[in-house]
């Protein structure tokens, strides 16, 4: 996606088609830079690294990424905990299996042996 609007914002010989690619890219750049930002802070990064990075002061890189950090962090404890979930169930899953085949193991061998 980044890479046709880079395209059209490159190499369209209309100039309004082109700024409007550019609108769509920088649009797509933001996303991906605040993304970026949320990865570095769930990495460990500081707020003053990243603003350094983006050349702007610890605070102003706070303003201006802290809500997708927020919504980062908030994804990645739902699906930590959807995965915790879903290990849990197929752990029992396993267990109950065992089990099963465990009984079924003792009466086959707790039979007569010419009912088996």
């Amino acid at each position: 996606m980044m890479t046709a609007a880079w395209e059209a914002a490159t190499s369209d010989p209309d100039p309004l088609a082109a700024l409007g690619a550019s609108r769509a890219l920088i649009g797509l750049l933001t996303t991906w830079e605040a993304r970026l930002a949320a990865e570095a802070v769930a990495g460990g990064a500081t707020w003053e690294s990243i603003g350094g990075s983006v050349g702007v002061s610890r605070q102003a890189a706070w303003e201006r990424f802290h809500e997708e950090v927020h919504e980062f962090r908030h994804q990645v404890k739902s699906e930590a905990h959807a995965l915790r979930e879903r290990q849990r169930k197929e752990w029992d899953e396993f267990k109950d299996n065992v089990k099963s085949q465990a009984k079924a193991r003792h009466r086959s061998q707790s039979l007569p042996s010419e009912e088996r």
